[in-house]
């Protein structure tokens, strides 16, 4: 039987005590300081801890705030095409987000460009999305501006599956999916509250029309401990 190192023995002793706890989504961890004083640990084994519990999504980390308790992970199903606030819903999660940019563009990055088929200008529109008063990802959602003209200015707070669909008549689906593992860029760390260069999920949606012609590409960086890919048939 395999001896189990310091780390081992620490985590044990560290999910005793927050089964015990039982401490619920979003409650504040005591500091490091205090939880070595707690678990009779060493600074360097606790943070090995915390950092595999973080990566299990039993906590998280906000920068410079310390560590939570983390909700469950959010369940993508990139065959579901349901908006983020619906399936929120639907997994009994509270939604809330907000848009911190939305301008006009004439050029957009080489990779964006490729997967639009016509030429023209591009909305851009940036922003997070939360779920319990957690902000779990970062976007930047560029726009085709020639098939939906004024699509900024009708967004308002609403979902950009509302503004397709009740003002350009489309319901739009997802022509392509990409998943990768990434270094978030500073602006997604610095609005989702973590370190800089922190890991997280790079979801690169196209989404098209009934005609297959792509009209808006996302890029959403989700917090590593937030997501979890599930493949269902609807």
């Amino acid at each position: 039987m395999k001896k189990k190192n310091n780390v081992d023995v620490l985590r044990e002793r560290f999910e005793s005590w927050l089964n015990e706890n039982n401490l619920p989504a979003g409650s504040k961890l005591p500091s490091e300081r205090e939880l070595c004083e707690l678990l009779d640990a060493k600074r360097m084994t606790l943070r090995q801890v915390l950092i595999e519990l973080e990566i299990d999504a039993r906590i998280f980390r906000k920068n410079r705030s310390g560590w939570f308790i983390s909700s469950k992970r959010f369940i993508y199903n990139p065959k579901s095409l349901s908006s983020f606030n619906a399936e929120a819903c639907a997994q009994g999660r509270k939604p809330f987000w907000d848009y911190l940019t939305k301008e006009t563009i004439a050029t957009v990055p080489h990779h964006v460009d490729d997967v639009f088929l016509s030429s023209g200008d591009r909305y851009l529109v940036t922003g997070w999305c939360g779920l319990d008063s957690h902000k779990v990802f970062y976007h930047e959602s560029y726009i085709d501006a020639d098939v939906a003209p004024g699509f900024i200015n009708k967004l308002g707070n609403q979902s950009f599956a509302s503004v397709w669909e009740d003002a350009f008549g489309h319901i739009l689906s997802i022509k392509e999916m990409i998943f990768k593992p990434v270094n978030m860029p500073e602006v997604a760390c610095k609005e989702l509250g973590v370190a800089p260069n922190t890991y997280g999920i790079l979801v690169e949606k196209h989404r098209a029309t009934r005609d297959k012609k792509v009209v808006q590409v996302d890029f959403e960086y989700w917090r590593l401990e937030s997501v979890e890919l599930v493949i269902r048939d609807e």
